[in-house]
């Protein structure tokens, strides 16, 4: 059987292990046999949980980057890492799509502004950012998706590479609802919770609720090896 590893980009906030380990176990539990394992690696703040290190005792997995926009990490980082593993432990990996930013992230993101953003709350749309103008044209495109779907206007602001901030949004409206399209809790993320107003909302990192997607990207892997 094929095992699955979830590549996650990595983080110095104290509990971004947690969560992404919350995910691999939702995604677990709905693969259920048809997975061999689920397993967590890191790119980056984790010695201990680098691929190379997470596909020992692996014959076959496949690896489904944690990642939304197609910028550095998904063009360079991960290939690398993936090359890097199977020398160092003779598995053979297979990497899989990216979580991306498209209709199924869009569908998730919209669920959670109907669940939990004020009907009278200026939705942002918050990411960290791509240096790669491509890849934040990527994930700035899920905005207009989510309010097609939510009849909301929502904007897009990421932590890095734009001229407005978390902090001039909550300036212009109020109250503001932050919806992260983040896997985990990080750092930037904190950064932006202290942005908001008193009035302000916020929907937690999307975590386990991505278990749907990531089966799919694996399942999608393992059609195209066959």
């Amino acid at each position: 059987m094929t095992h699955l590893i979830l590549l996650s980009h990595g983080s110095r906030h104290p509990r971004a292990h947690e969560g992404v380990e919350k995910l691999a176990g939702a995604t677990a539990a709905l693969l259920g046999d048809a997975a061999a394992s689920v397993r967590v690696a890191h790119l980056d703040f984790d010695e201990e949980r680098t691929l190379d290190k997470v596909a020992v005792g692996v014959d076959r997995a496949v690896v489904v980057p944690l990642l939304f926009a197609g910028g550095f990490h998904t063009r360079y980082d991960v290939p690398q890492e993936i090359v890097a593993a199977e020398e160092a432990t003779g598995a053979r990996l297979r990497l899989a799509d990216i979580l991306g930013a498209g209709a199924d992230m869009a569908e998730l993101l919209a669920t959670s502004v109907r669940e939990r953003a004020a009907p009278d709350a200026h939705v942002v749309l918050y990411s960290v950012g791509s240096s790669i103008g491509q890849a934040q044209d990527n994930v700035r495109a899920l905005a207009p998706m989510i309010a097609d779907r939510t009849g909301r206007a929502v904007e897009f602001i990421s932590a890095t590479n734009m001229e407005r901030s978390v902090a001039d949004a909550v300036a212009e409206f109020d109250p503001v609802h932050l919806l992260p399209l983040f896997v985990t809790d990080g750092l930037l993320l904190d950064l932006a919770h202290r942005a908001l107003g008193e009035s302000s909302t916020a929907s937690g990192p999307l975590g386990a609720e991505l278990a749907g997607v990531v089966a799919d990207r694996y399942r999608a892997a393992l059609a195209l090896s066959r």
